[in-house]
């Protein structure tokens, strides 16, 4: 089989949930004859380019991802999604409302959903419940029981020549929804405050990335309780830190977001002969007394060169890295899932020459980079009134001086529009490089009468966040009547509550009463 992996850009190669989780099961899945790519989404630039038998959007919740899967529908080829993050079970967080409308629309054309872990499985079954899903765990790197063990040893003896205890802790430091990271580390310090005053000297490291590092989040760290050195995370770093220290500090808060996270980092210290100390939410919990819950604990095994990796407990250690992160047990666990599910015809490019069956319309904060991509696939660009864009876009939704809308339609796509549908149309005239016709809204059926059109000329937050919703409803009632059989969804980048349409505020009020 050939799968494909969609990123949202080059630089989530670098991400631990692409690198790890598809990274170290490439090379055994093409020993047994399979392929497994990972490309950014918009290195496709032809509808001809989608020869994989499946495709996993991971991590682009934007419209880009819904076009692929609207373009698929009907194929033979399988469409689903990598969900390895809870930015969509938070109902009452306002600003995630763009992630549960992109789960709403990306689920009514999936063919399966991929997992990190069962909490989000439970996720997947919430929207949706009748695609087939599969816990994939993340994979350890390579080992063997003698390089852990000898890590392990290495680094204890290390500890006591010393008289220093090293602990590190490595991560994306933030978030834009949630506190974490580097807040978690801050407020489970009071563990690091156990070890102190135990005959070593504390010396903890921290890697992480850039962006976290400022001001408010460095004047948190000032007050952790033992020394510490900071510096920025990079896959190299990673590894180093991990080799050096005795412990890894990973502490986890009780929220939806943190609670539905993979294995990954704890994996990953193990595999390398480091002990784990991770206090709070038990998320580790599969990986049995190998992850200390207190310091204390953790403590008295140091003091008595007991620690919970040592020769002794090597058996057991790999007993469990093999169950829950074994490359090879999670590539073949990877791709029986998907031959079950593949329908086992070749798989078909979607055809050049038909209709569009989407159609993306922009919101006030979009970007040139989804109405490129939706062009390239040969789906509509439809800018609404709130759109800031000067681009040659297929459909546009203009305020009027009058306070009414005004609808164009690209003269390209005449030619493959049924009668009713050039029935409303009439010339115009060129707008930037491009020929329309003007569409007559009196003649579309279900009154898309844009009454809110005026609020929402006033352009401020007030009047906006009033009239999107039943604004971009009558723009969905028009594209319906001229363009038959298209999807729209929604390009909106904005971090406000806006609901696209009312049929999508309330399924989600529905789903919260519930």
């Amino acid at each position: 089989m050939k799968i494909c992996v969609l990123i949202p850009n080059e630089d989530a190669l670098a991400q631990a949930g692409v690198r790890i989780r598809y990274g170290r099961i490439q090379q055994i899945l093409a020993a047994q004859g399979h392929e497994l790519s990972i490309q950014a989404i918009d290195s496709f630039a032809t509808r001809a380019q989608f020869v994989h038998d499946a495709y996993i959007v991971s991590k682009v919740y934007d419209s880009r991802s819904l076009v692929v899967a609207r373009l698929l529908a009907g194929t033979s080829i399988l469409v689903g999604a990598d969900l390895f993050d809870d930015y969509f079970t938070q109902l009452n967080d306002t600003r995630l409302v763009r992630f549960q409308q992109w789960m709403q629309a990306f689920c009514a054309s999936a063919n399966f959903m991929l997992c990190s872990t069962p909490a989000m499985q439970d996720v997947a079954g919430q929207f949706a419940p009748g695609a087939p899903n599969l816990v994939m765990n993340d994979p350890s790197p390579p080992v063997t029981s003698e390089a852990i063990e000898a890590a392990a040893v290495r680094k204890l003896e290390e500890a006591r020549a010393t008289r220093t205890l090293r602990i590190g802790w490595f991560g994306v430091g933030d978030n834009p929804y949630f506190d974490v990271g580097l807040y978690d580390l801050a407020h489970f310090s009071d563990a690091l405050a156990k070890l102190r005053g135990r005959g070593f000297d504390v010396q903890l490291s921290i890697l992480t990335n850039r962006r976290a590092l400022t001001p408010a989040n460095l004047a948190m760290l000032a007050r952790l309780p033992v020394p510490y050195d900071i510096a920025e995370w990079s896959e190299a770093a990673e590894r180093k830190l991990i080799e050096e220290s005795l412990v890894c500090f990973l502490p986890v808060n009780g929220q939806n977001f943190s609670i539905a996270k993979s294995l990954n980092r704890a994996v990953s210290s193990l595999s390398a002969g480091t002990q784990v100390l991770s206090p709070g939410y038990p998320l580790y919990r599969p990986l049995g007394d190998f992850v200390y819950r207190n310091a204390d604990a953790f403590a008295a095994d140091l003091g008595a060169g007991t620690l919970a990796i040592r020769p002794e407990t090597m058996p057991g250690l790999m007993n469990v890295l093999k169950s829950w992160a074994d490359p090879d047990e999670e590539a073949t666990r990877f791709i029986s899932f998907f031959e079950r599910i593949h329908p086992r015809t070749p798989p078909t490019p979607p055809k050049e020459g038909v209709p569009p069956t989407a159609a993306v319309i922009h919101g006030q904060r979009s970007s040139a980079d989804a109405h490129k991509f939706a062009q390239r696939l040969r789906m509509l660009s439809v800018s609404s009134p709130f759109c800031r864009l000067k681009l040659n876009f297929d459909a546009r939704f203009e305020f009027t001086s009058e306070g009414a809308v005004a609808a164009y339609v690209a003269e390209k796509w005449t030619l493959r529009l049924p009668r009713r549908s050039l029935s409303v149309l009439s010339d115009h005239g060129r707008i930037l490089d491009t020929a329309y016709t003007k569409v007559d809204l009196e003649k579309i059926p279900g009154n898309p009468n844009f009454a809110a059109a005026g609020l929402g000329r006033a352009n401020t937050l007030a009047s906006v966040t009033a009239s999107y919703p039943s604004t971009m409803a009558d723009i969905e009632k028009v594209l319906s009547f001229v363009f038959p059989g298209v999807v729209s969804y929604y390009s909106e980048n904005a971090r406000l509550p806006w609901r696209a349409t009312q049929q999508a505020a309330s399924v989600m009020l529905e789903r919260q009463a519930s």
